[in-house]
């Protein structure tokens, strides 16, 4: 299966380098990466060009001004751009499992969206891991009994939530999820009404679900490190969130991939 890979990124070249030899090493090799910038400024584009040249898959680098927090518009512009018929998500700051890919194709399927599993790696590891480090492998080490056992207890309780029906659950992160890019287009995308941190990839794993799509949690199968770094300033603000609680969302947003046409418009 070939895959469309969505990489999610904002001024963070350091950590995009080690993400993209994370990839350079993936077992499962038909895959594209899709670079959605939200307007780096901070050398991004040098690593990018350089990993052009020494990448065996190809890079498609798309990039937006920065006009504050707008990564649901960003993704949306890396799924009108993707090859391929299924996509993958992740960000610039998680470096995959040599599996990553492999996990997502081998349980990909045309009614599931598939939710896998992070490991957050601590500052000083993060500070001091070396691009040689992640070559060659080095990195997994941090995937220890102990970390897999919380993830199998993450796992336990997806499975439950998902038996009982529960409400947004399972929580399927943006940095680590896939979906064939079919349905994406029949729910319109991400709501690019979503500005600043969070609840974006939230709201459309639910009109998903309302689609029909099942959610499936792979958290211990599909694993990427996230690299520390600090919260984004508007995650305490919590502006998404009451737009994300309101009363009859629509499974098609109006603000995604198609935008609504203005009156007067040609």
């Amino acid at each position: 299966m070939h895959v469309s890979l969505i990489l999610s990124t904002y001024n963070r070249a350091r950590y995009l380098e080690l993400s993209l030899l994370g990839y350079m090493r993936q077992t499962h090799k038909d895959f594209e990466v899709i670079v959605a910038d939200d307007g780096s400024t901070d050398g991004t584009d040098a690593v990018i060009k350089k990993y052009k040249m020494l990448a065996p898959f190809p890079i498609e680098h798309l990039w937006q001004e920065n006009k504050g927090f707008r990564l649901a518009k960003m993704r949306n512009e890396g799924i009108k751009a993707s090859r391929y018929d299924y996509i993958v998500f992740s960000d610039g700051d998680c470096i995959p499992k040599a599996d990553f890919i492999s996990a997502h194709v081998s349980n990909s399927g045309e009614n599931y969206i598939l939710g896998g599993g992070h490991v957050r790696l601590p500052k000083d590891y993060s500070d001091a891991l070396t691009p040689g480090a992640v070559s060659n492998g080095a990195f997994e080490e941090y995937l220890t009994p102990d970390v897999m056992a919380g993830l199998r207890w993450k796992q336990r309780k997806n499975i439950f939530y998902m038996l009982v029906g529960k409400k947004r659950r399972p929580k399927f992160l943006g940095l680590n999820f896939s979906v064939p890019k079919k349905v994406l287009y029949e729910v319109n995308g991400f709501d690019e009404n979503y500005e600043g941190w969070g609840q974006e990839d939230g709201d459309l794993r639910e009109r998903l679900k309302r689609l029909g799509l099942k959610p499936k949690s792979i958290l211990t199968r599909a694993i990427v490190f996230h690299l520390y770094h600090e919260p984004h300033p508007t995650k305490a603000k919590k502006l998404n969130f009451s737009y994300s609680r309101r009363r009859e969302i629509p499974t098609r947003c109006v603000n995604g991939i198609e935008k609504p046409l203005l009156i007067g418009s040609n």
